[in-house]
């Protein structure tokens, strides 16, 4: 009994290193992507903060303002021409 015992886990032990190595593998490459993701991801933030300081120059009212006085072709519109659209959403509320 003993004996088989023995042989059993002289036997098994290869396979048990062969599969660490493998999960440590396995785990270096997600590591990796983990790694390249962030750094994506860092990456698109910044875009995303150079994109919306842009949106916040751009729609900034002193510039509409200089740019609608400078335009001679735009004039401004009285409340007779202003539209308002109400949006209900499916629980009753209105927005």
């Amino acid at each position: 009994m003993n004996r088989k015992l023995l042989l059993f886990c002289a036997a098994s032990l290869p396979i048990f290193l062969l599969a660490t190595i493998v999960q440590a593998v396995q785990f270096q490459d997600l590591e990796r992507d983990v790694v390249l993701k962030e750094r994506q991801q860092a990456a698109w933030v910044e875009k995303n903060k150079k994109v919306l300081a842009g949106v916040t120059v751009l729609s900034s009212p002193g510039r509409i303002e200089d740019l609608a006085q400078k335009d001679p072709g735009l004039e401004s519109v009285g409340p007779e021409k202003t539209l308002k659209v109400r949006f209900q959403s499916g629980q009753g509320e209105s927005r």
